[in-house]
């Protein structure tokens, strides 16, 4: 039975053969035919395609030999945290990656990669708490129904015990570990139901126990290249969950809202400037500040000694404040009375003041700080090196050591003054700070309050809380004496795509210069050091890691665990030297922050091209990796952890970096531009998208649909995503399919004659020359990463060039032209080559679907080879540029244009009804061409060589009961050309 490719390109010729009376001649006709489907097959693609072209494409793809590094392309996965379902942006990432992998396959790479997840930190060990406490309640809740049924005291006793429990470290270890590796399992499925060719059977997770002792050796080389030290200073604080925090660990609120405070601190010492303030029987310092909770920690007001100072007066005090900002002050407390009281900062810092608040009789002084700017506040700043990184570095120079009155959970502690000891126990962001506003005016230091102070604020990322500065013995790493030559090797040796994520990267490097890697946290690798049981000191060195490190090798990090959970004798974990120390020292319960595991993840690249035997070229070329991609997020996190940890355990000048390029993608936003909120309703889940959700008219698109719409998208930005925007990659997507069937509908073994290039009718020289151009801007594009404009470009190919062209002017010719025509022949030699481009081209984008293209294909196309994928991209025996034919055709095409033009008013006129009902009369210009060529370009019976203009009209001839031109010479008889072909 003759089968037709569905397609608008086919409808009006498949209506014609279907409506046509002389039903006889329809067997006579070469409609196009073929296995390959209108739609997806649900069934096919799960058992046969995506098996292909996932599993069995990368075990054959792994398994061939690599000798030379250049032949090996190494794309390391950022590992995506192992906690919950997968969101529609995890699709954007993941599939990004997969089309540069697949492209990179087919250029005849052997391509590595190893999907990773990071399992360690906060959220998960949090998800597991939760789900403990609600079976605890509802245990509860069981035990209380039943005690009030039974009075059974035994029950009772189950509720007591019950209640009383808490978890051990080692338990957090256990059932974080199952809840990571559950995720991790749930993920990786989810990953692979979108077609994503890589090595999931064996992943790399940072809980396994050879990733935690790759992790502790590169810490060892930390502290060997001496970067590693413990200090008490102020950091970024969780209160929610009780942990110091990274910098990338903090989101900004620009709307958060402070009360704000001008306070007055009243000087006791004048020193060099108490001749210039005799006139004042009392006189003070303003401060301003956001904070008003820290005054309790005052330990020194800073200023700049280069600026210019005064005294002003204010509702009857008199306030000193830099000259330059009395005009804003004026703006801001309303009426002030200036004063021809002018000096140096450098005088000030002879002079001391008192605290109102601590009231302790102390005197406190005025330290210089080059963070004192005379942009806004009042020129001095108030200092608390407990809780705040300029407050720190200052006093720190003057011996003043941090002083940080508040506890884990953000409250005031007993360490407060003995006036302030009614806020033990507040919590410094909620009623510790209304107390201390309240302090202030009470004792009359208070010169102006803003309740609404609206201004940028770090926020906890997982909490979404504000947090807190406050100072902690924590260890850090040395920023400060590697980071520009991080800088120097990112500037020099790493690509960016897009090129801004540079200054980004590099802008987050420069302005850091520690990075604290402890945090107070059980589900994490433990920080290898010992403390001493009295002192609280720490012993750390290589040694005693190399030792802990063994350790961990054959009991995993629970075994650190539980010996931090049971005590006594650390004897296994202290090599031989110090064994004697065994009942004096205990291991540690900090650990390491979770970018510190992600930015280790480099080791495993380094560990597989050790195996591989290819590892000293690799530290020959400067790098280990080709591609590093993840989200714009990733500057401050992953990217940054990665090359810090690589430049800070080198050991020698030349650094092997982590990566050669750097590829970042933006955050995935809905149809109007807002970001994704489960709240608001907008979100979409990649199965979504695959399987399509009525509830909120997403469109089924299936593998291939989601694939499209992110090579489709800008990723350099932000992305949206909807239904109507899915609607039209579905619709895409569909003319992709039918373009396919239509090439494969007309092709089989028997077609595709050899001939050569010369003997091409020109149309078809056209086609191959603009195949060819698609297919060298498509490779360039692709090398760019810049696959929306493959898609662009293909998109454009298939609808212009193939649809409303070729496949227009050739289905003629293919459906009722002898087998053997020269014109035939030529079109399907054109056919084999576009197949073969488009295949190519589309394959890293689509791989299901053209998989079954593939296996559709004639043998003599594929060569026995299972997948595009092994015969590598399409360079074309036929394809080539040809520039004076397709500027001889696109002539051509300006004139079908004045043909279409004349066709329509004729139709208008109710003269025709179709172009196949006219003859075109041609000028002498065109006498030169074969009247078949422009019959076919124009889409009319016959051509007349005229002498005039370019003018249409009816045929005089009748229509052809085969072929349906109108070139026969009676009704209801064969053409000349039809009747020859049914002879």
């Amino acid at each position: 039975m003759l089968r037709v490719a569905r397609g608008s390109f086919l409808k009006p010729r498949f209506a014609r053969f279907a409506s046509t009376p002389a039903k006889s001649y329809a067997d006579t006709v070469f409609l196009p035919t073929t296995k390959f489907g209108s739609r997806s097959d649900e069934k096919l693609i799960e058992t046969v395609l995506k098996p292909q072209t996932t599993d069995k494409l990368y075990e054959w793809n792994i398994a061939r030999p690599v000798e030379d590094i250049n032949k090996l392309f190494i794309f390391h996965d950022g590992p995506p945290y192992a906690n919950g379902d997968l969101h529609v942006g995890h699709a954007l990432n993941k599939i990004l990656k997969d089309i540069i992998n697949r492209y990179e396959l087919m250029k005849g790479k052997k391509v590595h990669y190893v999907p990773g997840w990071d399992c360690h930190g906060l959220p998960i060990e949090l998800k597991t708490l939760e789900k403990l406490n609600r079976e605890k309640k509802e245990t509860e809740k069981a035990l209380k129904k039943e005690y009030k049924k039974t009075k059974d005291e035994k029950v009772l006793e189950k509720l007591q015990q019950l209640k009383s429990a808490k978890l051990s470290p080692t338990d957090i270890v256990r059932l974080a570990t199952n809840h990571a590796k559950t995720t991790q399992a749930s993920q990786s499925e989810q990953f692979q139901e979108m077609a994503i060719f890589g090595d999931f059977k064996h992943p790399y997770m940072t809980l396994h126990n050879s990733y935690v002792c790759n992790q502790l050796r590169i810490f060892e080389k930390f502290v060997a290249n001496g970067l590693v030290r413990r200090q008490e200073k102020p950091v970024y604080w969780g209160c929610e969950n009780a942990t110091a925090l990274a910098e990338g660990e903090l989101e900004y609120n620009k709307n958060h809202v402070s009360k704000a405070a001008y306070v007055k601190f009243p000087l006791t010492k004048y020193g060099n400037l108490r001749e210039k303030l005799s006139p004042f029987t009392d006189i003070s310092a303003l401060i301003w500040t956001s904070t008003p909770w820290t005054l309790a920690s005052n330990l020194a007001i800073s200023i700049n000694e280069n600026y210019d100072y005064t005294v002003i007066k204010h509702n009857g005090n008199d306030l000193i404040v830099a000259k330059d900002l009395v005009p804003s002050l004026q703006a801001t407390l309303g009426e002030i009375i200036e004063t021809d009281i002018i000096f140096k900062g450098s005088e000030l810092l002879s002079c001391q003041y008192k605290s109102p608040i601590l009231n302790n009789g102390k005197s406190y002084p005025f330290l210089h700080g080059t963070h004192v700017t005379n942009s806004a506040g009042t020129g001095l700043v108030h200092t608390a090196p407990g809780h705040g990184q300029d407050d720190y570095l200052v006093c720190m120079k003057h011996g003043i050591k941090p002083y940080s009155p508040v506890d884990k959970y953000g409250k005031y502690t007993e360490d407060l003054a003995e006036s302030l000891k009614d806020f033990v126990g507040l919590r410094v962001l909620g009623d510790g700070n209304d107390r201390m506003i309240e302090l202030l005016d009470k004792i009359g230091v208070l010169v102006q309050l803003d309740e609404n102070y609206v201004h940028s604020y770090p926020y906890d990322w997982r909490s979404k809380k504000p947090i807190i500065i406050r100072a902690t013995p924590q260890w850090f790493i040395d920023v400060s004496k590697i980071k520009e030559k991080t800088i120097k090797e990112l500037t020099d040796n790493v690509n960016f795509h897009p090129q801004r994520g540079l200054n980004r990267l590099v802008s987050f490097i420069r302005t850091r210069n520690e990075w604290c890697i402890s945090r107070q946290r059980s589900w994490g690798v433990p920080i290898p050091v010992l403390y001493h049981r009295e002192t609280g000191e720490s012993l750390l060195d290589d040694k005693i890691i190399e030792q802990i490190i063994s350790v961990i090798e054959k009991e995993n990090i629970d075994g650190w665990f539980k010996q931090v959970e049971e005590g006594g004798s650390i004897e296994k974990w202290l090599p031989s030297e110090y064994k004697h120390l065994a009942n004096d020292y205990v291991l540690g319960t900090d650990t390491m922050d979770v970018w510190f595991d992600s930015g280790s993840s480099w080791k495993t690249i380094e560990r597989y091209l050790k195996e591989e035997g290819l590892l000293s070229e690799a530290e020959k070329r400067g790098y280990l990796a080709d591609v590093y991609l993840e989200g714009s997020d990733q500057h401050r996190g992953w990217f940054q952890s990665s090359i810090l940890t690589k430049v800070g355990t080198s050991e020698t000048e030349e650094v092997v970096l982590p990566y050669k390029n750097i590829i970042t993608h933006g955050f995935t936003l809905d149809e109007k531009g807002e970001k994704m909120s489960k709240s608001i309703g907008n979100t979409v889940v990649p199965r979504d998208i695959m399987l399509g959700n009525k509830s909120n008219g997403i469109p089924k698109i299936g593998v291939d649909g989601l694939r499209l719409w992110v090579a489709q998208s800008d990723y350099t930005g932000d992305v949206n995503i909807g239904s109507t925007i899915l609607k039209h990659v579905g619709d895409n997507l569909k003319k992709i399919r039918f373009t396919f069937k239509f090439l494969l509908g007309n092709l089989d073994d028997k077609a595709g004659a050899k001939i050569n290039y010369d003997d091409l009718e020109m149309l078809d020289k056209y086609m191959l020359s603009k195949a060819y151009k698609l297919n060298e801007e498509c490779m360039k594009e692709y090398a760019n990463h810049n696959f929306f404009k493959v898609v662009k470009s293909v998109n454009h190919f298939i609808n212009v060039d193939l649809s409303s062209v070729y496949f227009d002017i050739r289905k003629d010719s293919l459906y009722t032209d002898k087998l053997d025509s020269r014109k035939r022949v030529s079109t399907l030699a054109a056919f084999d080559e576009i197949l073969l481009v488009l295949v190519s081209i589309l394959s890293p984008i689509i791989p299901i679907m053209t998989q079954e293209v593939w296996n559709n294909m004639p043998s003599r196309l594929t060569k026995s080879k299972e997948t595009p994928f092994h015969n590598t991209w399409y360079k074309g025996e036929l394809i080539r540029i040809n520039a004076d034919v397709e500027e001889e055709f696109q002539s051509l095409l300006k004139l079908k244009d004045q043909v279409n033009l004349q066709v329509n008013d004729l139709k208008k006129a109710g003269t025709i009804n179709q172009s196949l009902e006219c003859v075109v009369s041609v000028p002498p210009t065109l006498h030169n061409y074969d009247t078949e060529l422009l019959g076919d370009v124009f889409v009319v019976s016959g051509i007349e060589r005229g002498e005039g203009d370019l003018v249409v009209k009816p045929s005089p001839l009748h229509k052809c009961p085969r072929c349906w031109k109108y070139s026969a010479e009676e009704e209801n008889c064969l053409c000349a050309r039809c009747q020859s072909v049914v002879n």
